[in-house]
């Protein structure tokens, strides 16, 4: 990854830029359009992955406003961020808006809901590649609608399980703005491939988790573990070598605790503080830079729930990522967050 002044605050274009130009220029002399066909068909998934992770909130929570965790407190050995990972969160821009339906009842101990996810993940950068003196401009931007159906067993009072089927579609483009000469040269190779170029992917993304309420110290507690595997492949490509599957596993323990403020203006309030872990697996583990991270997080949450209306609660909050490419700290907006 190259710097003049300016971060290349993407490691992932960067990264396979390097590589699909040298895979380029052998195309020119050999057999390289193979290594070329491979390494697209790998950014295209490993990009995917990186971005089903990005977009739920549950996995990694990108807000308003990035920050410095280490500017307020002494985090020893735990990876919460670097510059290069500050200025990876800073390109970034996510927005996702959930929206659950009341669960229906099936039996003394069954029900199911469903629930839709509407999300965007955006990125803009200057990249340097060869001359310092030319900064080429990359922006990239996904829009993914997601759906989920669930079916919900009640154990007891403490305990719930549920089963989740799931589906989503991505579409992906991108804009290169050619400003080095080297790059010049490569373009016919690149463009339609891996720059200026547009591809959706369709994934099934099953669930299974797990919940645990109770009480600590006179306070509400929830524990949660879940899993969920997404499978899909592309289409509506725009060659041959973007046609690929996309596969990632996510294993998080999430430990929530509730803690009842007064209310406003007759709607319940409360603060919410969170430690997550999460593992992965699949394509989305080499740009995140490791198979497991860790969340922190604490928010204020406000019910405004009513028969007419979609959102449920709305609230701030303080996000903090730690030990992945993604580390840094983020203040959060949080929607339709469970109390």
């Amino acid at each position: 990854m190259n710097q003049s002044g300016r971060y290349l605050v993407k490691w992932l274009t960067s990264g396979w830029l390097l590589c699909a130009g040298s895979a380029a220029v052998q195309a020119q002399q050999a057999s390289g359009a193979d290594i070329l066909s491979d390494l697209i068909g790998g950014f295209v998934a490993q990009n995917t992955a990186l971005t089903v992770v990005v977009a739920d909130s549950s996995l990694i929570s990108l807000g308003l406003m990035d920050f410095d965790p280490n500017e307020f407190a002494d985090f020893g050995d735990l990876n919460v961020g670097n510059e290069e990972s500050f200025a990876l969160r800073k390109s970034l821009r996510t927005y996702s808006l959930p929206w659950s339906f009341e669960p229906q009842k099936l039996s003394e101990h069954w029900q199911t809901s469903y629930g839709i996810r509407a999300s965007y993940v955006g990125s803009s950068q200057d990249l340097i590649y060869d001359e310092p003196d030319y900064i080429n401009t990359f922006d990239e931007e996904s829009f993914i609608l997601y759906g989920e159906k669930n079916w919900l067993y009640n154990f007891s009072e403490a305990w719930q399980f549920t089963l989740s089927m799931s589906g989503q579609y991505l579409y992906y483009r991108n804009h290169f703005d050619y400003q080095d000469p080297t790059l010049l040269l490569l373009r016919s190779f690149l463009d339609g491939q891996l720059l200026n170029t547009s591809y959706g992917v369709w994934m099934v993304d099953p669930a299974v988790n797990a919940v645990y309420r109770g009480t600590l110290f006179g306070q509400r507690f929830d524990y949660k573990i879940q899993y969920r595997h997404a499978l899909g492949h592309t289409i509506q490509t725009d060659s041959q070598s973007q046609q690929t599957s996309v596969e990632t596993g996510r294993f998080s323990n999430t430990l929530t605790f509730h803690f009842d403020t007064p209310e406003l203006y007759g709607r319940q309030s409360q603060v919410r503080t969170l430690l997550r872990r999460i593992d992965l697996t699949g394509d989305a583990v080499e740009l995140m830079g490791t198979s497991h991270y860790y969340q922190f997080g604490v928010g204020w949450l406000v019910d405004t729930s009513s028969p007419d209306s979609w959102l449920d609660t709305i609230g701030i909050g303080i996000s903090v990522n730690a030990g992945s490419n993604l580390s840094g700290g983020s203040v959060v907006i949080l929607f339709n967050e469970e109390m």
